[in-house]
């Protein structure tokens, strides 16, 4: 869940959230990539890295990216770049949170809780359908 600040330079007509989101993030021994997809855009880390302090159990995700919003939504949501920062706790973290900042002088929260392990979703549509939270009787 993204919380966008009330401070937040949210053009009329723009969401001023809640924004329902999903994250998926993918770790190799090499690499680390984040994308995060709302239902109205994607965004995709142009880098990604861990902190994980010595002797802590929290580890902390920083990367910057790029979203793109779907072509409906460009009129008023431009194309543009950010920066956010996630703490999770354990092995096997359920939940997240940080705060992102972007280029278009907005900031929020975000709030995640673990769906699954997959890294199959390739729309915010097939992540949406797959949460139990929101999946249709």
């Amino acid at each position: 869940m993204l919380s966008p600040s009330p401070d937040s330079h949210i053009p009329e007509g723009g969401n001023r959230g809640p924004i329902t989101t999903y994250m998926t993030i993918e770790q190799t021994f090499w690499s680390l990539h984040a994308t995060l997809r709302t239902a109205e855009s994607s965004s995709h880390s142009s880098n990604a890295t861990l902190n994980a302090p010595e002797n802590s159990s929290t580890c902390e995700i920083g990367f910057l990216y790029e979203n793109r919003p779907r072509v409906e939504h460009q009129h008023r949501s431009p194309r543009h770049e950010g920066a956010c920062r996630i703490a999770v706790t354990g092995l096997s973290p359920k939940v997240a949170s940080g705060h992102y900042y972007t280029s278009r002088f907005t900031a929020g929260d975000m709030d995640f809780t673990f769906l699954d392990r997959s890294t199959d979703y390739g729309t915010f549509t097939e992540a949406h359908d797959a949460d139990p939270q929101h999946r249709s009787a």
